[in-house]
């Protein structure tokens, strides 16, 4: 099979697989490694933040505005933003992070989330969470699938598809079934 010109298309496919694949080397980092942290994410704790907790036994007893009197003495970037009485104990909603005081023991426990910029921007890309991303989105899963099935009959040979890759490929689609079945 022959393009106009008598340019072989194995050449043509070369080229554009070469091109295609310089193109997208930005996206599938960042795909990559926004996959790695993804895949290692614990139970809820979301990867996009930091979480910073605080325990301590504090004096019994405080009241709400105790409470807020001590919170905004003794740490500088918590900021406060409403205390509720449920239960028993005192719910602190802070602003970004929340924690609780316990009257009876002096128990003051809080945790709050940071966010980590560079992952929490990879992570909305890759759960495709950012405006007009779906169409580079597509354009990135079409043109995987591109090279994918055109490295497929680039090299030929006893390094082929046919003699070698053949067993590569169905190594991958039977790791792909096991993991169906797990």
């Amino acid at each position: 099979m022959k393009f106009p010109n008598n340019i072989k298309w194995r050449k043509w496919l070369r080229i554009i697989h070469r091109d295609l694949g310089y193109f997208i080397v930005g996206i599938t980092v960042v795909y990559s490694v926004s996959g790695i942290i993804l895949n290692h994410k614990r139970v809820n704790n979301d990867p996009a933040y930091k979480t910073i907790s605080h325990e301590s036994i504090v004096e019994k007893k405080l009241t709400s505005n105790e409470i807020k009197i001590y919170i905004g003495e003794n740490f500088n970037e918590v900021s406060l933003k409403k205390i509720l009485y449920t239960n028993e104990r005192f719910e602190l909603i802070l602003d970004g992070g929340i924690g609780f005081y316990e009257p009876e023991t002096g128990l003051l426990f809080f945790e709050t989330y940071r966010k980590k910029p560079f992952v929490f921007f990879i992570n909305k890309l890759h759960y495709n969470q950012k405006k007009h991303w779906t169409t580079p989105a597509d354009f990135y899963a079409v043109s995987l699938i591109f090279l994918a099935l055109s490295g497929l009959v680039m090299v030929r040979g006893k390094n082929g598809f046919m003699k070698r890759g053949i067993w590569f490929v169905a190594g991958g689609i039977v790791l792909v079934i096991i993991y169906i079945w797990l």
